[in-house]
Protein backbone atom coordinates (compact mmCIF):
# COMPACT_ATOMS: atom_id res chain seq x y z
CA UNK A 1 0.00 0.00 0.00
CA UNK A 2 1.37 2.81 -1.41
CA UNK A 3 1.87 6.09 1.37
CA UNK A 4 2.79 9.18 -0.94
CA UNK A 5 1.36 12.55 -0.49
CA UNK A 6 1.05 15.41 -2.00
CA UNK A 7 3.66 18.26 -1.42
CA UNK A 8 1.90 20.76 0.50
CA UNK A 9 0.79 17.50 3.05
CA UNK A 10 4.02 16.50 3.05
CA UNK A 11 5.51 20.14 4.10
CA UNK A 12 2.83 20.56 6.98
CA UNK A 13 3.94 17.35 8.29
CA UNK A 14 7.56 17.99 8.49
CA UNK A 15 7.03 20.90 9.42
CA UNK A 16 5.10 19.30 12.49
CA UNK A 17 7.60 16.91 13.40
CA UNK A 18 10.04 19.35 13.53
CA UNK A 19 8.18 21.33 16.12
CA UNK A 20 7.31 18.28 18.34
CA UNK A 21 11.35 17.23 17.96
CA UNK A 22 12.10 20.76 19.31
CA UNK A 23 9.53 21.14 21.97
CA UNK A 24 11.07 21.04 25.67
CA UNK A 25 8.62 19.38 27.34
CA UNK A 26 8.07 15.21 28.29
CA UNK A 27 6.99 12.58 26.64
CA UNK A 28 2.99 13.12 27.01
CA UNK A 29 3.48 17.11 26.05
CA UNK A 30 5.04 16.00 23.06
CA UNK A 31 2.65 13.35 21.96
CA UNK A 32 -0.35 15.67 22.49
CA UNK A 33 1.19 18.56 20.78
CA UNK A 34 2.14 15.74 17.84
CA UNK A 35 -1.66 14.58 17.93
CA UNK A 36 -3.21 17.53 18.30
CA UNK A 37 -1.59 18.95 14.94
CA UNK A 38 -2.48 15.32 13.19
CA UNK A 39 -6.41 16.00 14.09
CA UNK A 40 -6.32 19.22 12.39
CA UNK A 41 -4.48 17.64 9.43
CA UNK A 42 -7.11 15.22 8.80
CA UNK A 43 -10.31 16.78 10.55
CA UNK A 44 -10.59 14.45 13.57
CA UNK A 45 -13.06 14.80 16.65
CA UNK A 46 -10.90 12.95 19.01
CA UNK A 47 -7.96 10.76 19.83
CA UNK A 48 -6.45 8.06 22.01
CA UNK A 49 -3.05 7.00 21.81
CA UNK A 50 -2.82 3.42 24.32
CA UNK A 51 -0.66 0.91 25.48
CA UNK A 52 -2.33 -2.04 23.28
CA UNK A 53 -2.31 -6.18 24.09
CA UNK A 54 -3.27 -7.60 20.56
CA UNK A 55 -4.32 -11.36 20.02
CA UNK A 56 -6.56 -12.65 17.60
CA UNK A 57 -7.73 -15.18 20.20
CA UNK A 58 -9.44 -12.86 22.44
CA UNK A 59 -10.67 -9.46 23.17
CA UNK A 60 -8.14 -6.12 22.56
CA UNK A 61 -7.01 -5.04 25.99
CA UNK A 62 -5.81 -1.17 26.43
CA UNK A 63 -4.40 0.82 29.43
CA UNK A 64 -2.56 4.04 29.78
CA UNK A 65 -4.51 5.89 27.96
CA UNK A 66 -3.53 9.26 27.00
CA UNK A 67 -6.86 11.05 24.40
CA UNK A 68 -8.53 14.54 23.55
CA UNK A 69 -11.67 15.02 22.66
CA UNK A 70 -13.67 13.21 25.02
CA UNK A 71 -15.80 15.12 27.67
CA UNK A 72 -16.00 12.31 31.13
CA UNK A 73 -19.51 10.88 30.13
CA UNK A 74 -18.61 10.15 26.41
CA UNK A 75 -15.11 8.82 27.36
CA UNK A 76 -16.42 6.60 29.93
CA UNK A 77 -18.81 4.99 26.76
CA UNK A 78 -16.40 4.98 24.81
CA UNK A 79 -14.26 2.44 27.24
CA UNK A 80 -17.19 0.27 27.51
CA UNK A 81 -17.09 0.27 23.66
CA UNK A 82 -13.20 -0.41 23.30
CA UNK A 83 -14.14 -3.22 26.07
CA UNK A 84 -16.49 -5.01 24.77
CA UNK A 85 -16.17 -8.80 24.37
CA UNK A 86 -17.40 -8.52 20.47
CA UNK A 87 -14.07 -5.95 19.88
CA UNK A 88 -12.70 -9.49 19.35
CA UNK A 89 -14.35 -9.92 16.00
CA UNK A 90 -14.15 -6.41 14.60
CA UNK A 91 -10.48 -6.14 15.43
CA UNK A 92 -9.62 -9.27 14.26
CA UNK A 93 -8.07 -8.46 10.52
CA UNK A 94 -6.27 -5.80 11.78
CA UNK A 95 -4.43 -7.63 14.42
CA UNK A 96 -4.23 -10.18 12.36
CA UNK A 97 -2.20 -8.04 9.88
CA UNK A 98 -0.64 -6.43 12.58
CA UNK A 99 1.52 -9.78 13.81
CA UNK A 100 1.81 -10.81 10.42
CA UNK A 101 3.69 -7.94 9.51
CA UNK A 102 5.86 -7.23 12.60
CA UNK A 103 5.82 -3.62 11.59
CA UNK A 104 3.38 0.10 11.98
CA UNK A 105 0.22 -0.36 9.88
CA UNK A 106 -2.32 2.52 9.68
CA UNK A 107 -5.78 1.65 8.80
CA UNK A 108 -9.02 3.50 8.17
CA UNK A 109 -12.80 1.58 10.00
CA UNK A 110 -13.41 0.59 6.03
CA UNK A 111 -10.34 -0.97 5.35
CA UNK A 112 -11.05 -3.71 8.72
CA UNK A 113 -14.60 -3.89 8.82
CA UNK A 114 -15.58 -7.10 7.19
CA UNK A 115 -19.02 -8.04 5.74
CA UNK A 116 -21.13 -10.71 7.82
CA UNK A 117 -19.52 -10.09 11.08
CA UNK A 118 -21.17 -11.66 13.95
CA UNK A 119 -23.73 -10.69 16.35
CA UNK A 120 -21.39 -10.25 19.10
CA UNK A 121 -19.61 -7.69 16.39
CA UNK A 122 -23.45 -5.98 16.03
CA UNK A 123 -23.67 -5.35 19.53
CA UNK A 124 -20.30 -3.64 20.00
CA UNK A 125 -20.61 -1.53 17.26
CA UNK A 126 -23.90 -0.23 19.03
CA UNK A 127 -21.30 0.80 22.09
CA UNK A 128 -19.40 2.54 19.50
CA UNK A 129 -22.63 4.20 18.12
CA UNK A 130 -23.32 5.32 21.92
CA UNK A 131 -20.08 6.91 22.32
CA UNK A 132 -20.89 8.74 19.24
CA UNK A 133 -18.01 7.36 16.54
CA UNK A 134 -17.88 5.80 13.90
CA UNK A 135 -15.02 6.69 11.05
CA UNK A 136 -12.34 5.66 12.57
CA UNK A 137 -8.38 6.00 11.74
CA UNK A 138 -6.39 3.13 13.69
CA UNK A 139 -2.47 3.02 13.64
CA UNK A 140 -0.51 0.06 15.90
CA UNK A 141 3.57 0.20 16.53
CA UNK A 142 4.67 -3.08 17.47
CA UNK A 143 6.98 -2.53 21.02
CA UNK A 144 7.98 -5.63 22.99
CA UNK A 145 6.46 -7.90 25.57
CA UNK A 146 3.72 -8.57 23.02
CA UNK A 147 2.44 -5.00 23.79
CA UNK A 148 1.69 -2.61 20.78
CA UNK A 149 1.64 1.20 21.10
CA UNK A 150 -1.99 2.00 19.36
CA UNK A 151 -3.53 5.31 18.29
CA UNK A 152 -6.69 5.95 16.86
CA UNK A 153 -8.51 9.20 15.83
CA UNK A 154 -12.25 9.33 15.52
CA UNK A 155 -14.80 11.20 13.94
CA UNK A 156 -18.50 11.55 15.55
CA UNK A 157 -21.25 9.23 14.09
CA UNK A 158 -23.02 11.37 11.72
CA UNK A 159 -19.52 12.65 9.84
CA UNK A 160 -17.83 11.12 6.81
CA UNK A 161 -15.67 8.21 7.17
CA UNK A 162 -11.55 9.38 6.91
CA UNK A 163 -10.07 9.51 2.83
CA UNK A 164 -7.04 7.21 2.05
CA UNK A 165 -5.22 10.57 1.78
CA UNK A 166 -5.64 11.31 5.71
CA UNK A 167 -4.99 7.45 6.66
CA UNK A 168 -1.72 8.64 4.60
CA UNK A 169 -0.77 11.64 6.38
CA UNK A 170 -1.68 9.79 9.98
CA UNK A 171 0.74 6.90 8.94
CA UNK A 172 3.15 8.98 7.83
CA UNK A 173 3.03 11.42 11.21
CA UNK A 174 2.96 8.64 13.44
CA UNK A 175 5.81 6.40 11.88
CA UNK A 176 7.99 9.73 11.70
CA UNK A 177 7.60 10.24 15.11
CA UNK A 178 9.22 6.72 16.17
CA UNK A 179 10.68 7.90 19.40
CA UNK A 180 7.64 8.71 20.79
CA UNK A 181 6.01 5.25 20.85
CA UNK A 182 8.27 3.35 23.28
CA UNK A 183 8.01 6.39 25.81
CA UNK A 184 5.61 7.19 28.67
CA UNK A 185 4.34 3.05 29.51
CA UNK A 186 5.31 1.47 32.90
CA UNK A 187 8.74 -0.24 32.94
CA UNK A 188 7.14 -3.87 32.55
CA UNK A 189 4.29 -1.99 30.03
CA UNK A 190 1.56 -2.55 31.94
CA UNK A 191 1.81 -6.83 31.93
CA UNK A 192 -0.10 -7.30 34.44
CA UNK A 193 -3.07 -5.51 33.28
CA UNK A 194 -4.57 -8.32 31.02
CA UNK A 195 -5.02 -10.38 33.55
CA UNK A 196 -7.63 -8.22 34.95
CA UNK A 197 -11.57 -9.08 34.40
CA UNK A 198 -13.26 -6.84 31.90
CA UNK A 199 -15.40 -4.86 34.17
CA UNK A 200 -11.67 -4.31 36.41
CA UNK A 201 -10.27 -3.30 33.58
CA UNK A 202 -12.98 -0.66 32.80
CA UNK A 203 -12.16 0.84 36.86
CA UNK A 204 -8.48 0.35 35.94
CA UNK A 205 -8.82 3.18 33.01
CA UNK A 206 -10.90 5.15 35.08
CA UNK A 207 -9.21 5.73 38.15
CA UNK A 208 -6.02 6.19 35.59
CA UNK A 209 -7.82 9.01 34.52
CA UNK A 210 -8.53 10.31 38.20
CA UNK A 211 -12.40 9.37 38.91
CA UNK A 212 -13.45 8.81 42.21
CA UNK A 213 -15.23 5.26 43.17
CA UNK A 214 -18.67 6.97 43.18
CA UNK A 215 -18.16 8.72 40.05
CA UNK A 216 -16.78 5.33 38.78
CA UNK A 217 -20.07 3.88 40.17
CA UNK A 218 -22.27 6.12 38.52
CA UNK A 219 -20.98 6.10 34.95
CA UNK A 220 -20.46 2.29 34.84
CA UNK A 221 -24.17 1.86 36.70
CA UNK A 222 -22.48 -0.25 39.60
CA UNK A 223 -22.98 -0.16 43.35
CA UNK A 224 -19.96 1.79 45.40
CA UNK A 225 -19.48 -1.46 47.23
CA UNK A 226 -18.61 -3.23 44.28
CA UNK A 227 -16.66 -0.92 42.64
CA UNK A 228 -14.59 -0.45 46.03
CA UNK A 229 -14.03 -4.12 45.63
CA UNK A 230 -12.84 -4.02 42.10
CA UNK A 231 -10.39 -1.34 42.95
CA UNK A 232 -9.16 -4.02 45.98
CA UNK A 233 -8.48 -6.39 43.11
CA UNK A 234 -6.20 -3.95 40.72
CA UNK A 235 -4.63 -2.97 43.40
CA UNK A 236 -3.46 -6.52 44.51
CA UNK A 237 -2.80 -7.30 40.79
CA UNK A 238 -0.61 -4.46 40.53
CA UNK A 239 0.70 -5.26 43.89
CA UNK A 240 -0.24 -1.54 45.75
CA UNK A 241 -1.49 0.10 47.98
CA UNK A 242 -2.93 3.54 46.42
CA UNK A 243 -4.13 5.21 44.28
CA UNK A 244 -0.90 7.17 44.30
CA UNK A 245 0.95 4.44 43.52
CA UNK A 246 -1.40 2.95 41.04
CA UNK A 247 -0.43 6.10 39.12
CA UNK A 248 2.85 6.18 39.63
CA UNK A 249 3.09 2.57 38.53
CA UNK A 250 1.38 3.94 35.14
CA UNK A 251 3.41 6.64 34.90
CA UNK A 252 6.66 6.25 35.73
CA UNK A 253 7.19 2.21 35.56
CA UNK A 254 6.75 -0.52 38.99
CA UNK A 255 10.64 1.58 39.82
CA UNK A 256 8.80 5.01 40.81
CA UNK A 257 11.06 8.38 39.80
CA UNK A 258 11.27 9.32 36.40
CA UNK A 259 15.83 9.54 36.14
Amino acid sequence: MEDSVEEKDARAMVRLVAEVAALRGDHTTSKRYLMDGLRRMVGADSWVWALGYLDPSRPPVYAAYLHEGFDEARFARYLQAVEHPGMKVLMEPFTRELMERKSHITRTRQQIDRPGASASAAVANEFWLAADIAPIILSARPLNEGCVSIIALYRRADQPMFSERERKIAHILLTEAFWLHAEGWPEDFGAKTPELSRPRRLVLNLLLEGRSRKMIADQLNLSIHTVSDYVKDIYSNFNVQSHAELMRRFTRGAGGGTD
